[in-house]
């Protein structure tokens, strides 16, 4: 899963320019409910303008006129310009785990001649892993067990001879000794048929939702 596939297009971007002043700048803010925005010089990506930082840097600078400061103060006295980019061909996880380490809002991507193309936000995020975890599809199944070699491929051959289709699974580690759980989404009209040959194979079934 490739961050190009996820990320918020340029052309489609709301975008603040340095030279702006900072009541345009909120404006376009609070127009689109937004938390922040992308600062460019032309077609360059710059940095980020944080809504939090224009109004403390109003307080700070003592200025009793807000409209005056908004029409004076441009963005590029304000944005943060230290920021981390990634690439369009980089995998969605290391995305993931940049916005959580660096606790901003987006990560700006570039292509590989690098050139600004968009940004990667969280919901982004959250999108790509419930595809992954396929969070509309089919029946999930949380089955508990033992993590011994073999047991999984125990499992998953046991639903292929139910001819059931599995949409996706993932690993989980209940923080209990010697456990693991595996989360399965499946394509069965039957899924109570499927549940008993699990338990009767000897797994535990912790959870499923239709």
């Amino acid at each position: 899963m490739f961050i190009r596939n996820y990320m918020l297009s340029k052309g489609n971007l709301t975008t603040v320019e340095l030279e702006e002043n900072l009541g345009s700048a909120l404006e376009k803010i609070n127009e689109g409910n937004f938390l922040s925005l992308p600062v460019l010089d032309g077609n360059e990506f710059k940095g980020i303008l944080m809504k939090e930082a224009v109004y403390r840097n109003y307080l700070e600078s003592g200025k009793c006129n807000k409209d005056e400061y908004l029409s004076n103060t441009k963005v590029k006295e304000i944005y943060n310009n230290s920021y981390e980019s990634i690439s369009a061909d980089e995998r969605i996880e290391k995305a993931s785990y940049l916005l959580k380490e660096l606790r901003t809002p987006f990560l700006p991507v570039f292509d590989s001649n690098n050139k600004f193309v968009g940004i990667l936000t969280h919901f982004a995020i959250f999108n790509a892993f419930s595809e992954i975890f396929g969070i509309d599809k089919g029946t999930r199944i949380v089955v508990n067990m033992f993590d011994l070699p073999g047991q999984l491929a125990r499992l998953t051959d046991l639903i292929r001879k139910e001819n059931i289709n599995i949409i996706n699974f993932a690993i989980m580690d209940p923080k209990v000794l010697d456990l693991i759980q595996v989360i399965l989404r499946v394509d069965t009209d039957d899924v109570d048929k499927l549940v008993d040959k699990i338990q009767s194979a000897g797994f535990k079934i912790g959870e499923v939702t239709k």
